[in-house]
C-alpha cells in the first residue's frame, strides 16, 4: 500500500487556505471512539478523553528522517529531523484534540534532533535551537485539531484532522543563532491537514499511520508566494498513552 507523505510541520505524511478555515469558524465532525475491552465496550472521546501521541513510523516505506524544505533569501533551506513527539494533547468530544475537554487548545508538535541545510550543506552555523527545548529542536506554536469530512471533486470523501494555530495562521517559528545567514528566525504559515492514509480511521486500531493530506495544505515560510511555498515529508502513528495506551480507537462516521 502506497503511502502519502506527512506534511508536518510546520505532523500522516503532512494546518490550511483551500477552505479558508481559522480557529475561530471551523468546527469538528464526529466522535472519537475508544474500544475498552475486547467484548466490544466503546467510550466516547467525552466519555474517556485520552492522551494521544505520535510515534515515528519506522516501517518499509517510513523515511528515516522528517523533511520540511523551502527557499529564503535565494537560498534553499532544509531542515532534517530525526524524531517526532506530540505535547499536551488528548482526544475528547467532538472530535476535537487539544489540552483537554472543552479545551481545543495548546497541544504542539515537537520535533527533535534537527539539523538545518543550506543549499545542500549541513549548516554548523544554524542549528534550530528552540528557547525552551535547546538546540536541535523545532516546536510549533500552541495548536489544535478537529476532524472533518472533506468531499473531493467526483463526490469522494475523506476523513481528515484540520491542524489549525490556536492564534493566527502561524504554526511555527524555527530560531537559529545570530550568524545564521537566512535569519535568526522563520515564520512557516499557512493551513495544514492530515489523514490516515492507510483510509483506516474508522476503523478500530491501536495505531493509526498519518500522514499530510494535500488538498488541504498549504503552507509557507515568511509570506505566501511560490518562492516561499513549505514542502514537509514523513509520517506518524498516532496512539493512545498514560492508562489508555494500548486501547484501540478510531472516528465515528461523520
Amino acid at each position: 500500500m502506497t503511502r502519502t507523505k506527512l506534511g508536518l510541520m510546520g505532523l500522516c505524511a503532512a494546518v490550511l487556505g483551500l477552505l479558508a478555515l481559522n480557529a475561530s469558524g471551523a468546527q469538528a465532525e464526529g466522535k472519537w471512539l475508544i474500544l475498552v475491552t475486547p467484548g466490544g465496550v466503546v467510550r466516547t472521546g467525552e466519555e474517556l478523553p485520552a492522551t494521544l501521541e505520535l510515534e515515528k513510523d519506522k516501517g518499509p516505506e517510513g523515511l528515516e528522517h522528517y523533511v520540511l524544505h523551502t527557499e529564503i533569501l535565494k537560498i534553499k533551506v532544509l531542515f532534517l529531523c530525526t524524531d517526532i513527539k506530540l505535547v499536551n494533547a488528548k482526544i475528547f468530544g467532538a472530535a476535537a484534540i487539544g489540552k483537554g475537554p472543552g479545551e481545543e487548545k495548546e497541544s504542539k508538535i515537537l520535533f527533535s534532533g534537527c539539523e538545518t541545510f543550506l543549499n545542500g550543506v549541513l549548516s554548523p552555523e544554524c542549528p534550530p535551537t528552540d528557547p525552551a527545548d535547546g538546540k536541535g529542536f523545532i516546536v510549533t506554536k500552541p495548536l489544535h485539531g478537529l476532524a472533518a469530512l472533506h468531499e473531493l471533486a467526483g463526490g469522494a470523501k475523506d476523513d481528515i484532522i484540520k491542524v489549525l494555530p490556536d492564534e493566527g495562521q502561524t504554526l511555527v517559528v524555527p530560531v537559529f543563532p545570530p550568524a545564521c545567514p537566512i535569519g535568526t528566525s522563520v515564520a512557516i504559515s499557512g493551513e495544514l491537514a492530515l489523514q490516515d492514509c492507510e483510509k483506516l480511521a474508522l476503523t478500530h486500531l491501536v495505531k493509526h499511520l498519518l500522514s499530510i493530506f494535500e488538498p488541504l495544505t498549504k503552507l509557507w515560510a515568511i509570506s505566501n508566494t511560490p518562492e516561499h511555498v513549505v514542502t514537509i515529508l514523513g509520517s506518524a502513528w498516532a496512539k493512545l498513552g498514560g492508562i489508555h495506551a494500548g486501547m484501540q480507537w478510531s472516528l465515528s462516521s461523520l
